[in-house]
């Protein structure tokens, strides 16, 4: 019949008398000690999840077992005591096994994101993914986990194996729950199959990794990975995403680049890169851009910017260079990203129309899922999934609370956000306001504007825009627009 294993681990007394309100993964690699980030190793990981009791214990049957490899992984903190790791399930035969966790699509491919010094919340990820998918891009699903990671001893699990609080997350990857973008094979060398997808990222290079040079920027292959693009057999999918990337380059920075058939916009989904840089500057992620920089090209399709990845130095880190939430570049450390002005964005933002825009979705979203509300009701759903296990992550790993505790860091991070959102509002000239909130309503109704001091307003009737697309000042009417005389004027 079919290949078929099973794994059986003994527990140590501690270990099994352990409960949590949160699912937990065993992991042991059988005396390996800490996992290579060079290597893979091979593991066995269960599954603990909550009772009808709302409680788990290592003693219940496990609602996942499985063979694994396992493997560090981490640019700047690989090298923490608290590990990260990204896994592969595998079958028997050890081909990749497609399993769905804690309500997750099924896929082989996962990363347990360990968080650090930099947060001690433990929430940054999971706030900053949740964010992107509620505005509708694409993110990584998240789940907070309590982790045994077994790295010495065949004997049973001790106590000493808890390795604490950790964020079971999605790898960023094209496939159809995860990436919107089709997987390129070798062989597809004509369109459309050639045109799409292709995964990159601007990052530090993985060791071997030399990337490609384009439109004034370092990129490295995701996917196709660096030594499968290089094949022969991929040639012409290289030259093409290379010509692609040049051609981008010379529209975006031409003496022609807002023109929107020849421009730059025939080339970005320009929705998909201003909510991707929204995101980055609301949480103040001093890495953005320039680290952990996901983009990629559909078939058929345009480049668009995301996933999103990586929030340890955000939203009020121990990190410093994001502690002021009321200016656009950190004045500390090495100053982190130039929003405004790193390669690509320098040229964006020089048009006003993609401004215009950028401004428009910001004060779109600050009335829905950047209001105040929303985002103190999301630090608040987050922490208290783990506010009950953080004492025993606490009393691991030590971070340092501030505020006077786990609470304090909740209040210190609210009161970010709102001097954050505070301080974006008070850059942009506010939208007018309707004396009547947006309904439909009688023929004949009478509808004033409360506009903002110093501003004069135009308005249509028919729906489109009053203001005029590609006028060099970014300020001009469109034909056909009216202004609006005054606060008494009734529309």
């Amino acid at each position: 019949g079919p290949l078929h294993s099973e794994t059986y681990v003994p527990l140590g007394a501690p270990a099994a008398a352990f409960t949590s309100d949160l699912p937990v993964l065993l992991i042991h690699h059988f005396d390996r000690g800490r996992p290579s980030a060079n290597t893979d190793t091979f593991a066995s990981i269960q599954l603990y999840e909550p009772g009808t009791n709302g409680v788990t214990s290592l003693t219940n049957t496990p609602t996942l077992a499985s063979r694994a490899v396992i493997a560090a992984r981490g640019s700047s903190t690989e090298g923490n005591a608290k590990v990260s790791l990204k896994v592969e399930f595998q079958d028997e035969l050890g081909f990749g096994r497609a399993l769905g966790i804690l309500g997750m699509p099924p896929d082989p491919d996962w990363v347990l994101y360990a968080p650090n010094n930099f947060e001690p919340i433990l929430i940054h990820n999971p706030f900053a993914h949740q964010l992107s998918r509620d505005i509708g891009r694409y993110s990584p699903r998240t789940r907070f986990v309590e982790v045994y990671l077994v790295q010495r001893g065949l004997g049973p699990v001790a106590q000493t194996s808890y390795a604490g609080i950790y964020v079971l997350e999605e790898k960023i990857k094209l496939d159809d729950n995860r990436v919107d973008a089709p997987k390129l094979f070798p062989g597809q060398n004509q369109l459309p199959d050639i045109s799409g997808g292709y995964l990159m990222k601007i990052d530090r290079p993985d060791p071997g990794d030399g990337g490609f040079f384009a439109a004034n920027q370092w990129g490295l292959y995701v996917s196709p990975k660096e030594e499968e693009i290089l094949q022969p057999d991929r040639t012409a999918q290289r030259d093409y995403l290379q010509r692609y990337m040049d051609d981008f380059g010379s529209a975006l920075y031409g003496d022609q680049y807002r023109n929107p058939v020849t421009g730059y916009r025939a080339f970005v989904d320009v929705g998909s890169w201003i909510d991707h840089h929204l995101l980055n500057v609301l949480t103040f992620n001093v890495d953005a851009l320039r680290l952990s920089a996901f983009f990629y090209k559909q078939r058929n399709g345009k480049l668009h910017f995301g996933p999103l990845w990586d929030f340890d130095r955000a939203l009020y880190s121990t990190d410093g260079r994001d502690a002021n939430a009321k200016t656009w570049r950190s004045n500390e450390g090495d100053l982190g990203t130039d929003f405004f002005n790193f390669t690509w964005w320098d040229r964006l933002f020089t048009d006003p129309d993609f401004y215009q825009a950028y401004v428009d979705r910001y004060q779109e979203l600050r009335r829905s899922h950047f209001s105040t509300t929303n985002l103190t009701r999301l630090v608040d759903d987050l922490t208290s999934q783990v506010i009950r296990a953080q004492p025993r992550e606490f009393a691991k790993w030590s971070v340092p609370l501030r505020g006077g505790g786990y609470t304090g860091e909740i209040r210190l991070l609210k009161t970010w956000l709102g001097l954050r959102t505070g301080f974006m509002d008070s850059q942009f000239v506010a939208p007018p306001t309707f004396t009547t909130p947006g309904q439909t309503v009688d023929r004949g109704h009478e509808v004033t504007l409360n506009v903002p001091a110093n501003t004069t307003v135009y308005y249509t009737l028919d729906g489109s825009d009053p203001r005029a697309q590609g006028s060099s000042t970014g300020n001009d009417p469109a034909p056909g627009a009216n202004q609006y005389p005054g606060p008494e004027t009734a529309i």
